[in-house]
């Protein structure tokens, strides 16, 4: 298939985590038209098997590929721990892959630090990928990593910050005496201003979106891929997939942050 920079950028996260990195991206790349896909279905992913998200992904991967995206955002931390090598094998020269470790990993902000925290879900803790890369780049680094289980699911089931502050305070108590923290989890973004709290501004939050973002930007404009206009003949609006029915607070969160000039599909995938 032939791409240009009028081609459809793929973005792919187990729900609604990785709204905030396509908002980063209508921020940053305001021409560019993009297709997100949440699979709604099977979250979360950070519970899953590594067998189970590399099938899954490489599904819904393909899927983003057959409606001829030029670039594919993989914007989910458990995906990308586990699944990121197998999804470039399979689209390599097809499409441009991006994810949220790799830009973030190798951002010159972690010789600000000596040490940073990591909350993440089990299966991005269990990869062991974060500690791996960033010890790659910044071997002074002193890394903690903890695992918070239950954030994910109740972000993306919209309870209420009252009943989500103290399960937050409960991890963060065990991520004292930091410099930095590092939320690696796009659905821990939607807590950015509790966690901010917590510390009182003493501890810095890497700021993820930006980050991605500029790199995506950046690698676009390289390959001559960047869109720098849309025509103005064409009404050209995001297109929301979920692997279920649109889940109520899922569109909610998608209305709040894009507008009402969005499209809203569904795809079922026999996830054998």
């Amino acid at each position: 298939m032939k791409i240009s920079s009028l081609s459809p950028i793929g973005i792919l996260d187990s729900g609604i985590g990785g709204l905030l990195i396509a908002k980063e991206m209508k921020i940053q790349m305001p021409n560019e038209y993009f297709i997100y896909f949440g699979d709604t279905k099977n979250m979360p992913y950070g519970e899953k098997s590594k067998d189970f998200i590399v099938k899954n992904s490489i599904k819904i991967a393909s899927f983003l590929y057959k409606k001829n995206c030029k670039a594919l955002v993989i914007a989910c931390n458990s995906i990308a721990s586990n699944a990121l090598d197998f999804i470039q094998k399979k689209f390599y020269k097809k499409m441009l892959i991006f994810n949220v470790i790799d830009p973030v990993v190798k951002s010159t902000i972690f010789l600000s630090y000596k040490k940073i925290g990591i909350i993440a879900t089990p299966a991005t803790i269990h990869s062991n990928f974060y500690p791996k890369k960033i010890k790659k780049y910044y071997r002074h680094l002193d890394v903690i990593q903890i695992s918070a289980p239950l954030l994910a699911p109740i972000i993306e089931n919209g309870w209420k910050m009252r009943k989500i502050n103290p399960i937050i305070k409960n991890y963060l108590n065990h991520l004292k005496s930091i410099d930095a923290i590092l939320l690696a989890c796009t659905h821990y973004l939607f807590l950015k201003k509790e966690i901010e709290d917590f510390y009182h501004g003493k501890v810095h939050l890497i700021d993820i979106q930006k980050i991605v973002v500029k790199e995506i930007k950046e690698k676009l404009n390289e390959k001559e891929l960047l869109c720098l206009h849309t025509p103005y003949t064409w009404n050209r609006f995001p297109i929301f997939y979920t692997s279920n029915s649109i889940p109520f607070f899922f569109e909610k969160k998608v209305r709040i942050l894009f507008g009402e000039k969005v499209f809203f599909k569904t795809h079922i995938f026999n996830f054998a």
